[in-house]
């Protein structure tokens, strides 16, 4: 028996065409570094690896915003352009961002979404891609334009607009 299970792949391998099918070539991921740019709109291409259209993140100003208490009323100063996202139901304005390292901080004190009603999948869609951005998150680069978002509500994959 063990010598059938031996001799099976060779003359399995005897009948091919000659071609060996390659795993695709995937880019190197890297730690970002100062140098890389993030501002820009990312195109959000998979929530927790399910393949999405339409989502995105537009990362502006860097910096966190500011929440100023002032006699009867709050003034909040985000950083300019401001930060937006559509995350195929609602859009949601982060009070800016920042990063440390490889970590990557969205500002959710005093950010403002949307409450449409949208159908049961898109919005459980956009509630997964929601969670993973309000927590802070690892990024993962791949050079010139992928980024991967991580943490622990899951993962975001993305490719930069326009490249």
């Amino acid at each position: 028996m063990i010598r059938l299970a031996l001799i099976l792949p060779l003359a399995l391998a005897g009948c091919s065409t000659g071609k060996a099918s390659l795993s695709p070539i995937h880019p190197t991921v890297r730690p970002l570094v100062t140098n890389d740019g993030l501002r820009g709109r990312w195109t959000i291409t998979a929530v927790n690896g399910r393949r999405t259209d339409g989502l995105w993140l537009d990362l502006g100003g860097e910096g966190l915003g500011t929440v100023t208490r002032a006699g009867n009323g709050i003034l909040v100063g985000s950083p300019q352009p401001r930060t937006q996202a559509y995350l195929g139901c609602n859009n949601w304005h982060p009070n800016g961002w920042t990063r440390s390292g490889d970590k990557l901080t969205l500002g959710t004190e005093m950010s403002l979404r949307t409450e449409r009603g949208c159908d049961a999948a898109t919005m459980a869609l956009d509630e997964e891609a929601y969670a993973i951005l309000r927590a802070t998150t690892t990024m993962e680069f791949a050079p010139p334009n992928r980024l991967r978002l991580i943490n622990e509500s899951g993962s975001l994959e993305l490719v930069r607009s326009g490249s």
